[in-house]
């Protein structure tokens, strides 16, 4: 990683990064082998390839070095266009890294028995572009999954025009999110296609991206734990006890390269300026709080995608109460008030929290705004 984040003079919290509001430091106790200007194409294809010599006075001065035995997983995100390329950052003039150049190290790998299996997922705008002309074969054992596709922009998720960044990618965020709040049985068991099939339908149901897959799809049949590791949370807390299938929520996007640009103004365009103290989420945030009193599980809950709005009885309910008795429709004239109004609704008409709740969504609603 380039390594410019955790410490910028920008960066109102030194040394803390975090992919989600009030989410935990993500940069702690995480190894950096290669920062700042040796994060180049050339040293990536070296790195990948366990070609030390090449390396030896930069970094941590670490390879690859696998054999026949090893899965290998490679998580790429950052800049991509539509010929088909990922950017790394500005090195030199070759700093763009095409999908022909990284099928033929991926060949010369399976040529030389240097891995078992790869899984790489790639994380940019047209990531399907690098491997969207069968440019990855089905016969040497890759497995590639692209954020969208080849003409998908990338987006970034938690996002704030005040502070300007984004706080994740939103391919990245959710594939990344799921994988940590499946239950123990199923971190450990559930198979990459299984795992992409969910983090698809969330990316996708925001309609801003639709994760694409390549090469080798034996692979998907395997264990996802295989390629990303499995640690046992020992844990039996509510969160898996609900089996949780953890998803992205209906906050607000931008365009990813779009920020990583600096383009604030052409992101503003797709995204109404959140408002930080308003009396809607107040209002919302104390019924929530009414029906679910363990603040864990309803932080777990709000996770969640909201079901679907249209022709359920319960939303509909739910909505006209909240309308009659809250606040006045005709004032409600902020779409991202009506959003969150709406996504929140939604949500407590899930049947997990229905089976969970202190008071009936309809009680809280009275209590509250009576």
């Amino acid at each position: 990683m380039y390594d410019d984040i955790a410490y910028n003079s920008e960066n109102p919290e030194p040394g803390v990064i975090r992919n989600e509001p009030n989410g935990t430091n993500v940069y702690e106790g995480v190894p950096i082998d290669y920062t700042g200007e040796d994060v180049r194409k050339d040293v990536f294809l070296d790195v990948i390839q366990g070609h030390a010599e090449n390396v030896k006075y930069i970094g941590s001065k670490r390879v690859v070095l696998s054999t026949n035995k090893d899965n290998i997983f490679i998580f790429h995100t950052g800049l991509g266009g539509h010929d088909g390329y990922v950017e790394f950052p500005d090195s030199g003039e070759d700093t763009d890294l095409h999908g022909e150049e990284l099928v033929s190290t991926f060949k010369k790998l399976h040529n030389r028995n240097r891995y078992k299996n790869i899984l790489m997922y790639l994380e940019s705008s047209h990531s399907a572009a690098m491997f969207d002309n069968h440019t990855l074969p089905h016969n040497i054992n890759v497995l590639a999954i692209s954020a969208g596709g080849p003409d998908e922009d990338t987006w970034g998720t938690w996002c704030d025009t005040n502070i300007e960044p984004c706080l994740a990618g939103l391919f990245s965020y959710a594939w990344m999110n799921y994988a940590e709040n499946n239950p123990d049985g199923l971190r450990k068991s559930q198979s990459v296609f299984d795992h992409f099939d969910n983090v698809r339908d969330i990316v996708a149901h925001t309609g801003k991206e639709h994760p694409q897959l390549y090469g080798d799809w034996n692979i998907g049949k395997l264990p996802i734990s295989q390629f990303i590791g499995y640690e046992s949370r020992n844990s039996t807390s509510l969160e898996t006890e609900i089996k949780l299938i953890s998803g992205v929520s209906k906050h607000y996007t931008f365009d990813k390269d779009t920020i990583i640009k600096g383009d604030v103004t052409a992101a503003d365009e797709h995204v109404p300026i959140e408002q930080k103290t308003n009396i809607m989420q107040s209002i919302l945030n104390n019924i929530v709080e009414l029906i679910i009193p363990n603040e864990r599980i309803r932080n777990t809950i709000l996770k969640r995608e909201p079901i679907d709005m249209h022709q359920n009885q319960c939303f509909d309910d739910l909505l006209s109460l909240f309308n009659a008795k809250c606040i006045n429709p005709q004032k409600d004239d902020n779409v991202k008030n009506r959003q969150e109004k709406f996504n929140m609704l939604a949500k407590l008409c899930d049947v997990d929290v229905m089976s969970i709740q202190q008071m009936t969504a309809a009680e809280a609603i009275e209590k509250i705004c009576t």
